[in-house]
């Protein structure tokens, strides 16, 4: 059904600590990811997704860096990174923190663990964030040292993935919170085990603390889960759009910002922390975003390849937007996608400025009850002079 390109492997791009296991275990087709090797594909798209819906699956995400900030301005500096308020964030704690640049527009969005009082993980989409973070520190003076420990994620995915942990790690797995994670030391690995993971799937992280070990550790897992159907996987574009999921650099990206994409309740502009961005966010929202990022549906036949590039989206002959991420979602049995849109008005001739997304976004998020909106008839039941709005989706002609 989709089709996936290899990638020819050289010492420039850095691997995991599991690539060896992935090529044991048939990984097919890889992506790079932080300049590293990033696994996306065994048996294919869709038969990889209909595994981890019935068993377990191990994913190599070790792509996934940490930026480390440690010292005694680690809190002030972490804090200053971000729109969110992260003072509530206790040890023990993650919390997904948007970041974003001096005119508000999104440079990564990590999640952050805090490890200890003085000692704050970034754990980082793809991008140079460790250099940004590193002059910052420098520029504005932060009492801190930045860097990338030795750690190295490895993810659990899908229904079995509580029994699995709970049978390598111990029954205290069941009792781990969303967003809550435990540092253990087992069979003499030191790691830090987390609730949360890259899809709305039941998950887990398993953040590999030496290097050396990572075969070690995969092995265990995949004897562990003999008896629960456990197979090799990767970060899989139908459960991310399916889960609501966006992908920095491919829905979003740093022409975006928090109020574009629905991270409006993760800036907290009343906070007595500066922040960067915090002016420029604060001029946003008095204007308004000028574009929203939108889940929709696309009629037709089933999709049976990924977009490589962005497709325009069409309103009337005229382009309002663009499509950047488009899959088949067995589950809904429909063609899915996400949807960047200028906001606008519709008149009776001519299209300006405002489309209200407000409510259908949020839902579309990948909040508790997703929505997709139908991109081919009455989209977004928006009317104005008894005329209606349709979407089209397609390929631009070259």
């Amino acid at each position: 059904m989709y089709k996936t390109s290899k990638i020819n492997f050289s010492p420039r791009v850095r691997k995991s600590p599991y690539f060896n296991s992935t090529m044991k275990y048939g990984a097919q087709a890889y992506s790079v990811y932080n300049h590293m090797y990033m696994p996306v594909s065994y048996a294919g798209p869709v038969e990889d997704y209909e595994k981890l819906l019935n068993g377990v699956q191990l994913w190599d995400v070790g792509v996934e860096r940490q930026v480390q900030i440690k010292g005694p301005d680690a809190e002030a500096l972490s804090q200053f990174l971000t729109p969110r308020n992260i003072k509530k964030c206790s040890i023990g704690q993650a919390m997904y923190t948007p970041l974003t640049d001096f005119q508000g527009g999104l440079l990564s969005d990590p999640v952050m663990l805090r490890i200890a009082e003085d000692c704050y993980w970034f754990s980082i989409s793809d991008g140079d964030l460790l250099l940004w973070v590193q002059a910052i520190a420098a520029g504005y003076k932060f009492d801190v040292i930045v860097d990338e420990p030795d750690v190295s994620p490895l993810q659990t995915q899908g229904p079995n993935s509580t029994k699995l942990m709970a049978k390598v790690f111990g029954d205290w797995v069941n009792d781990l919170a969303f967003y809550r994670f435990k540092e253990i030391t087992h069979a003499g690995i030191p790691m830090v085990i987390a609730r949360m993971g890259y899809s709305k799937e039941l998950c887990y992280e398993i953040f590999l603390q030496d290097h050396t070990r990572g075969d070690e550790l995969w092995e265990m897992l995949w004897e562990a889960g003999q008896d629960l159907n456990v197979s090799a996987g990767g970060p899989n574009m139908i459960l991310r759009l399916e889960g609501g999921i966006v992908s920095y650099l491919s829905d979003i990206d740093r022409t975006n910002n928090p109020y574009e994409v629905g991270f409006d309740a993760m800036v907290d502009l009343d906070q007595e922390d500066d922040f960067i961005g915090k002016d420029a966010l604060r001029e946003i929202l008095a204007k308004g975003p000028q574009k929203k990022l939108i889940g929709a549906e696309i009629s037709g036949d089933p999709i049976t390849e990924f977009n490589a590039e962005p497709w325009p989206v069409f309103v009337d002959g005229k382009q309002v937007g663009l499509m950047n991420a488009l899959v088949f979602s067995p589950r809904l049995n429909k063609n899915i996608c996400y949807v960047i849109l200028r906001i606008f008005l519709y008149y009776d001739d001519i299209i300006l400025l405002i489309f209200h997304f407000s409510k259908c976004h949020k839902n579309c998020m990948g909040r508790k009850n997703q929505v997709f909106f139908n991109a081919s008839c009455n989209a977004y039941d928006y009317r104005i002079s008894r005329r209606e709005i349709t979407l089209n989706a397609k390929k631009l002609d070259k």
